[in-house]
């Protein structure tokens, strides 16, 4: 099982933003990514056997149980690796302390059921994946995603972390929910 650690991203937010996003997707032609499918990955776990989803689940479970509910800011537009020649186009969420401990105590839990794993252990960079640009992006495109500013935003709430399987389709990934993980004191 391909598996990712994610905090889902409430439908008001979707919505919102892709009213946002409307006028500069016309614009500028890149791979943008589907609404449904928006999160704010925690950890890329990677391909896992299904006969450890039981014991990776209790692990992961326990490791968020320490941790009250909080808010996500949403910020700037930036991109990987930059927005000269941007390669992955992304919204920042910022959620302080609270988000930064709590991704550190799911990898150190995923690290300790499986310390040989798949799993992904760069640095934490806390972003919702707007965009992938497969293609140099011609100057009007390139002019309007670096003036690209979608606004001020209320804050997002946090409850929960999921664990979710994607499956690799020819139209784009699919994501299942294998378990749904609440945070402490909610």
């Amino acid at each position: 099982m391909r598996l990712f650690l994610a905090v889902n991203l409430p439908r008001q937010f979707q919505q919102d933003l892709t009213t946002r996003l409307d006028t500069i997707r016309e614009q500028v032609r890149i791979g943008w990514t589907r609404e449904e499918n928006w999160h704010l990955t925690l950890m890329f776990l990677g391909d896992w056997p299904a006969e450890r989803l039981e014991s990776l689940s209790g692990a992961l479970n326990a490791a968020v149980a320490g941790h009250g509910s909080f808010v996500l800011q949403p910020g700037v537009v930036g991109a990987f690796p930059g927005l000269k020649k941007p390669r992955v186009l992304f919204l920042h969420l910022d959620g302080g302390d609270p988000l930064r401990a709590l991704a550190a105590d799911v990898r150190e839990a995923v690290n300790r059921e499986w310390p040989e794993g798949p799993q992904d252990n760069r640095a934490f960079r806390p972003h919702l994946t707007l965009a992938r640009v497969k293609r140099p992006l011609l100057g009007p495109e390139s002019i309007l995603l670096k003036a690209l500013d979608l606004g001020a935003w209320e804050t997002v709430p946090v409850s929960s972390v999921h664990l979710v399987e994607s499956e690799l389709l020819p139209r784009g990934p699919r994501y299942t929910d294998r378990a749904i993980l609440p945070l402490g004191g909610c």
